[in-house]
């Protein structure tokens, strides 16, 4: 596994599934399917880490927290790492490319809620 210096440009993108699937086949088709589409599209991208949000892991009922039923909507955290900002602005431009953008969502209307993502560069 290969450490991550903290001055590593990041990104985080907080994503939910379409409503229609499971949490095992979108974690599925992530794993197998969009996340090797990510790495072949984006070859400055040293790091791809997916953190799951499993509905059964969560502690809100076990844990003293004031959240009365509240329920997390995304489904992952997904962590994406760079060498240097050359290569987090290579990702940038590359993610400019119209045949990058129709396939990404092309693949994306498979499993995720496009519309509910949301990405936050992380330093």
């Amino acid at each position: 596994m290969r450490c991550i210096e903290v001055d590593m440009p990041r990104l985080i993108a907080l994503i939910c599934k379409k409503p229609s699937i499971s949490e095992e086949d979108f974690i599925s088709y992530y794993e197998s399917s969009h996340a090797p589409l990510i790495e072949s599209l984006f070859p400055t991208l040293k790091g791809y880490r997916r953190t799951y949000l499993l509905k059964s892991n969560m502690l809100n009922d076990t844990l003293p927290l004031e959240s009365d039923g509240v329920q997390s909507q995304y489904n992952v955290i997904t962590e994406l790492t760079f060498d240097d900002e050359e290569g987090l602005n290579q990702f940038f431009e590359m993610g400019k490319n119209k045949d990058v953008i129709e396939a990404i969502r092309n693949d994306e209307a498979n499993f995720l809620d496009g519309e509910q993502t949301i990405m936050y560069r992380i330093d």
